[in-house]
């Protein structure tokens, strides 16, 4: 198993990738994030765990330490889902 660190980015990575291709309205890639819409469609933990080949336990767990600092995280009837992606330039 990789050290925390490098699951945290692996899973922010697959989770910025797929909530950005997840979007139907806009594309955060170009359009400015004050401007993204506040309905995004969330990624579920489980799509992110076959993106990047963990174990959903591991994704979840990461998940919890990248809650509002890279994104905003959701829970729901077992289920957690990155709701929006943190731009880099959000202050902590």
């Amino acid at each position: 198993m990789p050290a925390d660190d490098t699951v945290d980015d692996m899973v922010a990575e697959a989770a910025l990738q797929l909530w950005a291709a997840a979007q139907t309205d806009f594309d955060p890639f170009e359009v400015d994030s004050s401007e993204w819409p506040a309905t995004a469609v969330p990624v579920r933990d489980a799509d992110i765990a076959v993106d990047t080949r963990l174990e959903v336990e591991d994704v979840r767990a990461s998940l919890g330490r990248l809650d509002g600092v890279k994104v905003v995280v959701g829970r729901e009837a077992g289920t957690v889902s990155v709701l929006r992606v943190l731009p880099e330039d959000t202050p902590l």
